[in-house]
């Protein structure tokens, strides 16, 4: 049993874990359970607090005489986990935490854990349990097995370049590739070959076709129109709008 430790001053060596704890917490839980789990922890309703590796317990006290215990288990990793990788649970009737929001007494156990972290932030990693560089070894190894693959990958470059070279040096080879400089020089008699030009296009008119009398049509005798006498209005003002409207007419035929 160890008794939760109270912080003091503001320059403490672990703010970024004690902070990202408190943001996590209310990320977990309701605006309401959030709220009363934070003030459980700041009126020491907490009486004890285990931190061991995967998992954090707390008594809290409540409304009965019997204190409340919720835990919080979390996935083997490094660095400050996600909401995913815990697990909560508590003793309390209000023990929901996985099918909706985790209670009081988990928000009051993690206001309590970011303490901890804030004054001895080596604790995330007892907690995380990667106190040993278990998951930084693994890290490394993983880093080198990448490593390793782009050498392997690296190397058979090389080894198709080096490949590609020998082919390159056996076509200087006369007797080797007689048949292929042939047929490149075959190839190369057709491409300077000049095509062909093509026959002058003759532009046909669309409407040639539409307009096209069959034989035998005759056409009507179409009088030609008289010129009409347009008087002008004697409003002035209108007679010069019409005038100027009559000049800039412009008739166009689709």
């Amino acid at each position: 049993m160890t008794r939760p430790r109270k912080p003091f001053g503001s320059s403490q060596p672990g703010r970024l874990q004690a902070t990202m704890v408190k943001v996590l917490a209310a990320e977990m839980s309701d605006p309401s359970r959030h709220r009363k789990g934070k003030q459980y922890a700041i009126d020491g309703s907490i009486l004890d607090i285990i931190i061991e590796p995967g998992i954090v317990t707390c008594e809290i006290q409540g409304s009965r005489s019997m204190p409340y215990v919720a835990s919080i288990e979390v996935l083997p990793g490094s660095g400050m986990p996600l909401r995913r990788d815990l697990t909560c649970s508590c003793s309390c009737p209000d023990d929901d935490n996985w099918s909706g929001h985790a209670c009081k007494h988990v928000v009051a156990a993690l206001y309590t854990l970011s303490n901890e972290f804030l004054i001895e932030p080596a604790l995330l990693d007892v907690w995380r349990d990667d106190s040993d560089g278990t998951h930084t070894a693994d890290k490394e190894r993983t880093d080198l097995l990448f490593h390793n693959s782009d050498s392997d990958r690296d190397h058979d470059r090389d080894h198709d370049r080096d490949h590609d070279d020998d082919e390159d040096d056996d076509d200087l080879d006369p007797g080797a590739t007689r048949g292929t400089r042939r047929h490149l020089s075959i190839v190369r008699d057709i491409d300077d070959e000049e095509p062909a030009p093509l026959p002058p296009s003759v532009f046909e008119d669309p409407l040639k076709l539409v307009l096209r009398l069959q034989p035998g049509t005759e056409l009507p005798d179409i009088p030609q129109l008289e010129r009409a006498d347009l008087r002008a209005p004697r409003d002035r003002d209108l007679a010069t709008s019409l005038r100027d409207a009559l000049a800039h007419v412009r008739v166009d035929w689709d």
